[in-house]
């Protein structure tokens, strides 16, 4: 059904150039598109591991103009299988589906209009019918102009539901929020933990005024942040605590002079470090 308007030709094109493989073959559903994923099966054989094709969850249905206004004209009341029958399929409510409408408009203004479809219904019920798939249903609603349009959808989608694996494998992981692009301006931290110090180096540097090379002095005399937690605990008074980091010398590669740390920023990283008042201001300045 997807390959009776002449038009169709445009989106199988886009679905060619995919790096994937389709095949044209009858649904629960017409005129509807599901995917499917190799998985590697527990099981093998002598010319290798089996592979089984599972299900993806998506659905997504293309409705003509003409029959979805025949649907809405036929709604006397918010009833989702008045509009797209899904009542009887098998698992219909554990798939996730989307409907798609192409050439509405252009369907109104030429033969729409002579089977008296002018006004598309009342808006009020197009907006019942909208209300009734998206809120009810959690079915999504296209109107799309062209089959172009249609299959860069169908391309977008498909590479969605490629890339979920990819992204529950990111979700899942320990430390998701170390991007491994500099592009993210984040550090990759590898397994044995190169990179961490990279991670507490920034971490300083997120405090107000403080360089670059500042953070990096501070994170070479205490690599790490239980190191100078660790330090914190040998000092004997509270003053000493405060000013703990002030006197640790600074490069610099623009004036030459020698600079440190100084005792304002040593406050405010040891204040950061041992409070637990959620609410503490660091900076006075501010």
């Amino acid at each position: 059904g997807l390959l009776k308007d002449p038009g169709s030709d445009a989106w199988v094109t886009v679905l060619s150039s995919l790096d994937c493989k389709y095949s044209f073959e009858p649904q629960a559903i017409p005129c509807s598109i599901t995917w499917r994923r190799n998985m590697p099966s527990t099981l093998s054989t002598p010319d290798g591991p089996m592979v089984k094709a599972e299900e993806e969850k998506e659905v997504l249905v293309l409705v003509e103009p003409e029959d979805f206004l025949k649907r809405l004209f036929s709604l006397t009341q918010p009833d989702l299988n008045q509009v797209l029958p899904l009542a009887g399929l098998e698992g219909s409510s554990t798939k996730t589906y989307s409907l798609a409408v192409v050439g509405l408009d252009a369907y109104r203004r030429g033969s729409g209009s002579q089977k008296g479809f002018t006004g598309v219904s009342p808006l009020s019920l197009l907006l019942q019918a909208l209300v009734v798939l998206q809120l009810w249903g959690n079915i999504e609603v296209l109107f799309l102009d062209t089959w172009q349009e249609f299959g860069q959808h169908v391309s977008a989608l498909t590479k969605a539901i490629a890339k979920r694996p990819y992204k529950r494998q990111l979700e899942s992981q320990e430390l998701p929020f170390c991007a491994a692009g500099a592009f993210a301006s984040g550090m990759r931290v590898e397994k044995d933990g190169t990179g961490l110090w990279q991670v507490w180096k920034r971490q300083i540097q997120q405090f107000n005024r403080v360089s670059p090379a500042t953070a990096a002095a501070i994170a070479e005399a205490y690599p790490s942040p239980s190191l100078l937690l660790q330090a914190y605990e040998e000092c004997s008074t509270e003053d000493e605590k405060r000013l703990l980091l002030s006197d640790i010398p600074v490069k610099s590669d623009v004036s030459g002079k020698d600079r440190r740390v100084g005792p304002d920023l040593s406050r405010r990283i040891y204040l950061f470090m041992v409070s637990t008042d959620p609410d503490l201001v660091l900076d006075l300045s501010m």
